[in-house]
């Protein structure tokens, strides 16, 4: 049986965010910063006014389709997207917390659950990000709790950290050649979910930690840590729709990613890819 320490390891101290390494002065915290240090999350009520939100919602829903663009980056194309995404309030927030400027990643569209099962985000990434990455789930519509909402475990992000080397190296070496096959290398965190989903869950049952929903009205913003163990879960009602928009942030600096900046002379990343839906 695989089981979760198989696939884990823990970085070291000195590798991780400030607020992630031990003997910091607590008492010096904001609110935020002591809930991101406590929980893994960051809870934003009615953060974000309808003005601010209500240009990317025509845009979404004029597209139509469920499950929103297919591409991961469609912040290069849609200007109304890129500027909920990096409304400044909120990139002040995530460099608050991570204790660098943050570069906009990646864009989920979907308005339906993304049924994806209990994992951490941080393994997706190369190794050397070790945490300096979040991510952020905004509502764009009251979430009904039949729709699939977004689940955690509250203080997971001090688990050890999945990690992708190690995830890959459990894969079959039929399903190894399977994902490069069929999407271009993209597609082993979903055939691993055969062996990591049961593993997690056995360490949440473990560790005896309560599972929360993220039940959000609109204009409601959760900040989630990139080791934080979480899921969209099934919808009770199949395709309800849960308008949402979560996005991924990387710190900026990294070699391997190119910056562009918007007229606030915030953070993303560029790609040269299409927009597909």
């Amino acid at each position: 049986m695989i089981t979760f320490g198989d696939f884990t390891e823990t970085p070291p101290d000195d590798l991780l965010p400030w607020l992630d390494r031990a003997g910091v002065d607590e008492a010096a915290l904001t609110a935020a910063q002591r809930e991101w240090r406590q929980d893994g999350v960051v809870t934003l009520r009615g953060f974000l006014p309808d003005e601010v939100t209500e240009p990317y919602i025509r845009r979404r829903a004029a597209l139509g389709k469920p499950n929103g663009w297919f591409t991961a980056t469609p912040y290069m194309h849609i200007l109304e997207l890129r500027d909920l995404a990096l409304y400044p309030p909120l990139m002040a927030v995530l460099a608050s917390l991570i204790g660098r400027q943050m570069m906009l990643h990646l864009c989920l569209t979907g308005w339906v659950t993304t049924k994806r099962d209990w994992h951490q985000d941080d393994y997706l990434n190369p190794e050397h990000v070790n945490a300096w990455y979040a991510a952020v789930w905004i509502a764009l519509d009251d979430i009904h709790p039949d729709c699939g909402p977004f689940e955690y475990v509250p203080g997971s992000h001090t688990w050890p950290l999945m990690r992708r080397h190690l995830v890959r190296g459990l894969l079959t070496p039929e399903e190894a050649e399977r994902g490069s096959r069929q999407t271009g290398d993209s597609v082993w965190p979903q055939l691993a979910e055969r062996f990591t989903t049961p593993a997690i869950e056995a360490e949440i049952a473990r560790r005896g930690e309560p599972t929360v929903p993220f039940l959000a009205r609109r204009g409601d913003v959760l900040i989630w840590h990139s080791r934080l163990m979480h899921r969209g879960a099934l919808a009770r009602v199949p395709g309800m729709e849960r308008r949402a928009l979560i996005c991924h942030y990387t710190a900026a600096g990294r070699e391997d990613l190119t910056p562009g900046y918007d007229q606030n002379g915030e953070m993303y990343a560029v790609f040269d890819r299409e927009l597909v839906a």
